[in-house]
C-alpha cells in the first residue's frame, strides 16, 4: 500500500472508478479535518451527479464482465482471501490513517484493523460453499430447486466512526458472493476507504468491481440513491438519512439495508457485583467517546443500588484519562468532528434543563 498517514499531509485524494484513480468532472475538492488539532490534513474529490453515474456503470459492466462473473467460487474466494493478508499487512498504517481521520484510540484503531481480516478470511471460506436446495413436489416430472445468485451492483455508505470495520462487514460477503460495489465513504473519515481500494487493486480484483465515490452526503450520497442500477443499499447513520436512503431508493425498487439511531440501555440490578458492573458501564458509553453504534446511552438502576452504584460509577468515571488518541495511556481522545460536540454539549444542556443533575465533569 503506497498511501501512509505520512504521504496523506497535504495529498488531494481522488475517486476511484473503473480500476483507475480519477480527478473528479467538476474539479472539486474538499478538506478533511483532524480532529484532534482542528487543522485540515488532506483533500478529498467532492464525486458529482456524472462521477457517480461513471462509478455505477463501471460496477455493473464488471459484474457481468466474465473476468468476474465466470471466476469460479474458489478463485473469488483466493481473491478475498489475498485481501485480508493485504489489510493485514497495513494494519499499523490503516490505523493510523483512522486515528487522524475521526480521532479514535490508535490502540482501538489497531485492534480493529488486525481484527478485520478474520473477516475476509471468513467469507473467502464460504465463497464455494454457498448452496441451493432440492425441494420435493408431487410431480414425478418435475424439478423444483433454488440457487444462490449474487444481487448485481451493491451501494454502501459507510460511517465516519469505524470506516473499515462497518464497511467490512458488508463488503466481504459481497465480494465472495460476486457481486460489485459502489462505495460513498464518510465526508469525514475517507482516506482509510481510498487506502483500502489500492489493496483491492494489489489484490487482483477485475477493475470495476469495487470503486469508491468521496465527497458529501447532500451531493454524492443523493447521487449515488437515485441510481436506477443499483440493486441493492448498505448505510449505517442517522434514522433522518435513512429515510431519505429509503424514498429515492424505493423510485427503483432496490432494496435497503440499514443501521440507524438507537438508544441502548444498561440494567443494573441488585444482586450485580458492583466492581464489574462499572467497569461494563464505562466501557460501554466512554469508549470511542460515546462515537459508537452500540453505546450505552442509557443507564437502569435498581433503587436499593443505586446510591452505591452512583458512587462507584463517579469514582471509575473521574479515573478516564482525556489526551491524544496516538497516546496508549489515553482512555478519551476528540470527538470527531465540531458539530458533534456542539450535539454532545446540547445534550448535557438539555438534560440538565430537564432536571438531571451532573456527577462528574
Amino acid at each position: 500500500m503506497k498511501t501512509t498517514v505520512k504521504s496523506l499531509e497535504g495529498m488531494r485524494l481522488n475517486l476511484f472508478i473503473d480500476g483507475r484513480f480519477v480527478e473528479p468532472t467538476s474539479g472539486r475538492y474538499l478538506d478533511s479535518f483532524d480532529p484532534t488539532t482542528a487543522e485540515a490534513w488532506y483533500q478529498f474529490a467532492e464525486a458529482d451527479a456524472n462521477d457517480v453515474r461513471l462509478a455505477v456503470e463501471a460496477a455493473q459492466k464488471a459484474f457481468v464482465n466474465p473476468a468476474w462473473r465466470r471466476m469460479t467460487q474458489t478463485d473469488r474466494g483466493k481473491l478475498v482471501r489475498k485481501l485480508a493478508d493485504l489489510v493485514l499487512a497495513n494494519a499499523d498504517d490503516l490505523a493510523l490513517i483512522e486515528t487522524r481521520d475521526n480521532g479514535k484510540l490508535i490502540k482501538e484503531m489497531r485492534a480493529q484493523m488486525r481484527s478485520i481480516p478474520d473477516s475476509y478470511t471468513y467469507f473467502a471460506g464460504m465463497a464455494d460453499k454457498l448452496q441451493g436446495d432440492t425441494i420435493p413436489v408431487n410431480k414425478l416430472d418435475q424439478l423444483n430447486f433454488n440457487m444462490r445468485e449474487p444481487i448485481g451492483v451493491v451501494g454502501m455508505i459507510t460511517p465516519w466512526n469505524s470506516p473499515l470495520m462497518m464497511l467490512t462487514g458488508t463488503l466481504a460477503p459481497c465480494l465472495a458472493i460476486g457481486n460489485t460495489i459502489v462505495i460513498k465513504p464518510s465526508e469525514h473519515a475517507t482516506a482509510s476507504t481510498l487506502a483500502l481500494a489500492e489493496l483491492i487493486m494489489e489484490a487482483g480484483f477485475p477493475a470495476g468491481v469495487v470503486n469508491v465515490v468521496s465527497g458529501t452526503g447532500a451531493v454524492t450520497g443523493d447521487a449515488l440513491t437515485r441510481q436506477k442500477d443499483i440493486a441493492k443499499y448498505v448505510f449505517t447513520g442517522s434514522t433522518d438519512t435513512g429515510r431519505k436512503i429509503a424514498a429515492n431508493a424505493a423510485a427503483n425498487l432496490a432494496q435497503c439495508q440499514m443501521e440507524l439511531g438507537g438508544k441502548s440501555p444498561h440494567v443494573i440490578f441488585s444482586d450485580v457485583d458492583i466492581e464489574k458492573a462499572v467497569n461494563g458501564v464505562v466501557s460501554g458509553i466512554f469508549a470511542a467517546a460515546g462515537q459508537t453504534c452500540v453505546a450505552g446511552s442509557r443507564c437502569f438502576v435498581e433503587a436499593s443500588v443505586y446510591d452505591r452504584f452512583i458512587e462507584a460509577l463517579v469514582e471509575r468515571t473521574n479515573r478516564i484519562t482525556v489526551g491524544h488518541p496516538l497516546e496508549d495511556k489515553t482512555d478519551i481522545g476528540p470527538l470527531a468532528l465540531s458539530a458533534q460536540l456542539t450535539k454532545v454539549e446540547s445534550y448535557v444542556a438539555s438534560g440538565v434543563k430537564e432536571g438531571a443533575r451532573i456527577a462528574s465533569g
